[in-house]
């Protein structure tokens, strides 16, 4: 086993690019062991107040340099390749990703920030004809709040920071307290890379992303998380009428359709429900299988789940890693627990494992009801539940039975009626043979409560800024 990077041993708070020690400290816990991994440094009001401060002081200017910009963040997009065992140590130890996934999150966070430094403004031309000239453009908003979720805080980080400065907007970043260190980390790489006041990274409790989205001089704030923190912001967000974007989680559908090759799509199938330990918003979380082909299925994906290691993330034969904190592994032993309570069956996996770490093996249940709390809630983790179909219409209708509309997927030897399944999915994004894929050019985001707004591409960037209308009444020529 090649021994990893070492992680920092202090972390410092980024308040307008200037590194400062905290004076007080959360503990951060390795997911894998239980153990204390490092103190993380919480900010105080006084340190939001001089970020702000910082960060309005440097927007006017920012927002008019493009060069500067894009210079910037094509030199953060090298610094991140070029720290990648850094980063990608840090994220494993703090978060249980196995370190050949950690490395790949680095790379998109390299890939985000690449992205948008190649960005040029876009003008939409409305008119343009010997009586008037009508164009729309794109300005700055001003301050974005960006506020982190744990599962994957690096990409996050990057995706938002990369978009907000792409608009022209200084940024103020709150990481999660389970997940702060590799963002620390990265503000203490990029520290020199940004004017002063572009950037500062504030890791503290709920009060402190409170008092963010509350603040008269935030225009925007950018959220990934929870449904209920999604409305607390909205509804905090209401007196200043703040720009949002806001991705409130899913509990993505995956239909496969009775023509579907179970030995072909089986893998893909596990891989979109199991990436990450399941622990992403567009992971597949309920899978509506015919009746055709459900029992030969559910064996191709018991064989894959049974086949997974569980481990030291930075064990080579290690496939899964733990969840990623101890709220969260709670809750998926509460979801798997009440669900079997109601009659759900266990065809693999159902109990933690016998560890100090957070493990949870690859489970899979059926026999379900549709009021399951594996169907009805959304578990984040490693847990699938497949549900048995006869007709279509019926799993359409089941699919878009939610509150959610992050995402869904149709699976199918037929592309022209996986599309047609495809277009009656109530979801921000619905795949074809695929699912959960995330690209810097391709728009996404949620219907319904899982969200508004959409990140990426160029619909992502008019997300992060003002469109202002410019009409201009041209002379008429003369006679």
């Amino acid at each position: 086993m090649t021994a990893p990077t070492e992680i920092a041993q202090e972390f410092q708070l980024l308040i307008g690019g200037k590194p400062r020690a905290g004076g007080e400290f959360a503990e951060v816990t390795n997911p894998a062991t239980g153990e204390k991994l490092a103190d993380v440094p919480l900010a105080t009001q006084a340190d939001l107040e001089e970020a702000v401060a910082m960060a309005h002081a440097a927007a006017a200017d920012w927002a008019r340099d493009l060069e500067g910009r894009q210079k910037a963040l094509m030199r953060a997009a090298e610094i991140v390749s070029a720290n990648a065992d850094l980063l990608a140590t840090t994220l494993s130890r703090e978060i249980g990703l196995p370190i050949k996934l950690a490395q790949m999150e680095v790379g998109g966070a390299a890939a985000f920030l690449g992205y948008r430094a190649k960005d040029k403004p876009k003008v939409d031309v409305i008119a343009d004809n010997d009586r008037q000239r009508t164009f729309v453009r794109r300005t700055a908003i001003g301050i974005t709040g960006a506020i982190l979720p744990w599962n994957a805080p690096l990409l996050v980080a990057s995706e938002k920071l990369a978009t907000a400065i792409g608009a022209g907007n200084t940024v103020v970043i709150k990481p999660s307290l389970y997940a702060p260190l590799t963002v620390l980390t990265l503000g203490a790489l990029l520290a020199d890379v940004f004017p002063q006041g572009v950037l500062s990274i504030l890791p503290g409790p709920d009060a402190l992303g409170q008092a963010l989205v509350a603040h008269e001089r935030v225009k925007m704030i950018s959220f990934t998380g929870s449904i209920a923190a999604g409305q607390a912001i909205m509804a905090a967000s209401a007196p200043g009428l703040k720009r949002l974007s806001l991705e409130l989680g899913g509990n993505d559908a995956a239909i496969v359709l009775p023509d579907a090759d179970v030995k072909s799509v089986a893998r893909k199938l596990f891989m979109g429900a199991f990436f990450r330990s399941g622990q992403i918003c567009v992971a597949i979380k309920r899978l509506y299988v015919h009746d055709a082909i459900h029992d030969a299925l559910v064996a191709e994906l018991k064989t894959l789940a049974e086949a997974n290691v569980l481990g030291d993330p930075f064990d080579p034969a290690t496939t899964m890693g733990p969840v990623s904190n101890r709220p969260q592994f709670d809750r998926v032993k509460d979801i798997v627990e009440r669900s079997v309570a109601r009659g759900a069956v266990a065809v693999t996996g159902g109990a933690p494992l016998e560890s100090s770490g957070y493990f949870y093996p690859p489970t899979l249940l059926t026999e379900l009801t549709d009021d399951a709390p594996i169907i009805v809630e959304e578990q984040f983790g490693p847990v699938l539940p497949i549900i048995r179909y006869a007709n279509v219409a019926d799993a359409i209708a089941a699919a878009n039975a939610s509150e959610y509309g992050l995402g869904g997927s149709v699976w199918t030897s037929d592309i022209d009626a996986g599309i047609e399944v495809a277009s009656q999915l109530e979801s921000g994004s619905a795949w074809v043979n695929q699912h959960g894929i995330v690209l810097p050019n391709v728009p996404c985001g949620g219907m319904k409560l899982s969200g508004i707004g959409r990140a990426n591409g160029q619909i992502g960037l008019d997300s992060y800024s003002e469109l202002q209308t410019i009409s201009v009444a041209l002379p008429k020529p003369a006679k």
